[in-house]
């Protein structure tokens, strides 16, 4: 019986003492040298705390409370993970 590889799960890399997932500590030269504009806001959060919940209603308060405008695209889209670089999809280190 033939064994599958899964590509995707692979060991945390330790970044500065904190565990990360690869595909993080892969990308995070860029995350280290982020500058941010003065205009920026960025959430941080532990996993699973209610990041998406706090996105929309940040997206909601930009959007001058036009729940229509906030429906423009997904929320990952229109509040970028900083440290989640994936391939065709903007990111909060370029956004």
């Amino acid at each position: 019986m033939d064994k599958k590889v899964d590509i995707f799960r692979r060991e945390l890399v330790d970044v500065q003492g904190i565990p990360l997932f690869w595909s993080i500590a892969e990308q995070w030269s860029q995350v280290e040298s982020f500058e941010a504009r003065p205009d920026d806001l960025l959430i941080s959060t532990y996993p699973k705390s209610g990041t998406t919940w706090i996105s929309e209603i940040l997206d909601l308060i930009y959007n001058n409370g036009d729940a229509e405008k906030c429906k423009r695209d997904a929320i990952y889209k229109r509040v970028p993970f900083m440290e989640l670089i994936i391939p065709g999809l903007s990111n909060g280190i370029f956004s």
